[in-house]
């Protein structure tokens, strides 16, 4: 029987050892497979290490073509605060700009140019996950930021920037009237500010120095992240508005001692309670 040019006749000593035969084509194959696990990025990021083993092994070159990136890839950030940025971010050109507040707290006060959108809505807008883009909230801390910032990551964004501190931080860089109204924290964002990484308390009445352990009563809370300024109802305006124009974002609380002394109680047994782990109950089961 004649065979056509393209097909080749098995040699004796395959029909009489195919076993042999099976046992070349496994090395042959587990050799692919050893390359291409030690070639740097896996053959993909390494152009000469393909072109010199493709005649080796073709699935080489073959994988080379299929994991190389394309030319206009984004790049994803690396790093857990690599999207946060500090709120002079908003003064330069360049990238889209969205206010996260609800629609009647952007009417009252927003930056120049920014526009309004729900999470959901810049989530699910066309287009926008594929641009420079600089969003802000209402978030106080450093904590804000990072969320939002794994959020809009999870939902595939990889050219966006998150300010820290939010639009209050913005008011503060630029001294304006609105920065007395956005950083006053309610008795929530107090206890959430007490447990708060990086942040400093600043008494500005001595009434409340009593409520803080020593170590948080300073007065001059030098390489602090976040200042949280502790005041009084008979704190003049005029003291909390001059430590709003230092270049650290700042924040303040109006209340008493006992309420300041009931907010770290409770603070305490959240972290005791989160130290703890998950609650165990003999009479139920389901904790």
């Amino acid at each position: 029987m004649t065979y056509p040019a393209s097909r080749r006749q098995a040699s004796p000593s395959t029909e009489r050892n195919p076993g042999a035969h099976l046992r070349r084509r496994i090395l042959s194959a587990a050799f692919c497979v050893g390359t291409l696990l030690s070639v740097p990025g896996h053959a993909g990021n390494s152009p000469g290490a393909p072109t010199a083993l493709a005649g080796k092994c073709p699935l080489l070159a073959l994988a080379a073509m299929n994991r190389a990136p394309t030319p206009s890839a984004p790049k994803v950030p690396s790093g857990e605060d690599s999207c946060v940025v500090k709120a002079r971010a908003l003064d330069v050109a360049g990238a889209e700009v969205f206010d996260l507040r609800e629609r009647a707290r952007f009417l009252e006060f927003h930056v120049p140019g920014a526009r309004q959108a729900t999470l959901s809505e810049l989530i699910t807008r066309p287009g926008t996950s594929s641009h420079p883009t600089i969003v802000y909230d209402g978030g106080r801390f450093h904590s804000d930021a990072l969320q939002l910032c794994e959020r809009l990551r999870r939902a595939g964004f990889r050219q966006v920037h998150v300010v820290d501190g939010g639009i209050a931080a913005w008011a503060q860089l630029h001294a304006l009237p609105e920065s007395m109204a956005l950083s006053r924290l309610s008795d929530t964002d107090m206890a959430a500010a007490l447990s708060e990484p990086g942040s400093r308390s600043l008494v500005l009445d001595e009434s409340l120095r009593s409520a803080l352990p020593p170590r948080d009563a300073v007065l001059r809370p030098a390489g602090a992240a976040r200042v949280i300024l502790l005041a009084t109802a008979t704190t003049p305006s005029s003291a909390i508005r001059a430590q709003l124009r230092k270049n650290v974002t700042t924040f303040y609380w109006i209340g008493s001692p006992q309420r300041l002394r009931e907010l770290r109680q409770t603070q305490l047994a959240q972290d005791r309670k989160r130290l703890a782990g998950p609650a165990v109950s003999k009479a139920c089961s389901a904790l």
